[in-house]
């Protein structure tokens, strides 16, 4: 399982809430966007799979508060809900990124898309 989580790049208290909440996870603690870009992809292996934390703009998205507001709400597990992007949002970065691991992805949601299920 591969989890990709979208934060606002230099919000402190939202890292420590992560790295206490994940301190038996986190090999090294989670940190926030450096001055410079540093730390703006975050990797982790945990026992729930892959943890990917992104702290900038990924490629073709928008900035994370207009990304936020346009998020759509899913109920996960155990009454939990989690802020997800919207389709058309995940679409863009996937188009901008193209990696030949997301042209699957790209297709189906390419799909969806034209169905007017985005």
């Amino acid at each position: 399982m591969d989890w990709d989580l979208l934060l606002p790049s230099r919000d402190a208290e939202n890292v420590a809430r992560i790295n206490a909440l994940l301190a038996d996870e986190l090999d090294v603690p989670l940190e926030t966007l450096g001055p410079h870009g540093e730390n703006v992809i975050q990797t982790y292996q945990t026992r729930w799979g892959i943890l990917q934390f992104h702290l900038g703009r990924p490629p073709g998205m928008e900035a994370f508060d207009v990304l936020e507001a346009r998020a759509k709400e899913h109920l996960i597990a155990n009454g939990v809900v989690a802020k997800c992007l919207n389709g058309k949002d995940l679409l863009a970065s996937k188009r901008a990124v193209n990696r030949p691991s997301d042209f699957e992805d790209i297709e189906f949601l390419e799909a969806k898309a034209q169905a007017g299920l985005l």
